[in-house]
């Protein structure tokens, strides 16, 4: 088989799986395995710990031994180097020891920091996972590492150290909704028949990115109505005390709306609504004074 091989006609288990994970990357979620990478990192750090203990000893040992050589290991790295030839290797030893294991110290360290960075798979590709193992009938995976990711009838019994390699694209939260929902409704629905699949790997599959277009058209709407039908509402009613409960409506709106359809932070958020109620505010004065001018001139 090639790696154009479609995943359905690759063989269940270990294949199969990671051809899924190929055509989709937000489905590439392992273990992080904290406590054995803190513990490997514990045991690293206890070992150098000892070391260095040894070297400051014999490091004082061979600095007030008074002899000509050894009293100058701590002050030049060629007569320590060369000391193997006078058969004293006891300082050089725990030194190049310790630089193994600095090394591999060091290495776990950075590893570790990148792999705490990774975050948390979503819901969604975690179910999506449990449902493609489900499909093989027990076929897919049978060792230890089966229930990494939970199973069917189990949903929440995934191991809590998960993490993705691939995170899906943070939108706003109507749009993240909108793509963990849609996708599975659509398929529920059945339009996925009316589709063709992949000429490359033969499986039928919608696009983020066509949903978050749509989202974006449904916010820039959304963003463009609001205004006006506050303008226009307002610019019907005559009653101050109504004006005002509509302000304090659509002020409650208009921040509903930026914390569910943006990433707008929440000083953000303060300073748009703010702005927005200013507005609201000014055109009610505006349409009051030209109300009252009117009256004037026509004697009412």
């Amino acid at each position: 088989m090639t790696s154009n091989t479609p995943v359905t006609e690759k063989v269940h288990g270990y294949p199969r799986f990671a051809g899924q994970i190929e055509i989709r990357p937000e489905s590439a979620i392992f273990r992080r395995f904290g406590a054995l990478n803190a513990e490997n990192l514990l045991y690293l750090q206890a070992e150098l710990t000892d070391l260095e203990t040894s070297l400051r000893q014999q490091q004082k040992v061979d600095s007030e031994s008074g002899h000509p050589r050894k009293s100058k290991y701590s002050r030049s790295w060629y007569p320590l180097s060369i000391s193997e030839k006078h058969g004293d290797t006891i300082q050089l030893d725990i030194v190049l020891e310790i630089r193994k294991k600095l090394k591999a110290y060091n290495e776990a360290l950075v590893q570790q920091a990148c792999i705490l960075a990774y975050p948390k798979p979503a819901r969604s590709d975690i179910e999506y996972i449990q449902n493609f193992l489900h499909v093989g009938s027990g076929k897919t995976l049978c060792g230890g590492d089966a229930r990494t990711w939970g199973t069917y009838p189990e949903r929440t019994n995934f191991s809590p150290d998960l993490i993705t390699l691939c995170p899906r694209a943070k939108e706003d939260p109507f749009s993240n909704l909108a793509v963990e929902k849609t996708i599975d409704y659509l398929f529920q629905c059945g339009c996925h028949r009316f589709m063709k699949p992949n000429r490359t790997h033969g499986v039928i599959g919608y696009e983020d990115t066509t949903v978050f277009k749509i989202t974006y058209w449904i916010t820039s709407i959304v963003a463009s109505l609001i205004p006006i039908l506050s303008i226009a509402i307002l610019y019907k009613v005559n009653s101050m005390k109504a004006r005002l409960g509509i302000i304090a409506g659509f002020n409650v709106l208009i921040s509903i709306c930026l914390s569910g359809l943006t990433n707008a932070k929440r000083s953000e958020i303060f300073a748009i609504t703010a702005a927005f109620a200013a507005v609201q505010v000014v055109f009610v004065s505006s349409d009051k004074a030209s109300t009252t001018e009117c009256k004037v001139i026509t004697g009412i």
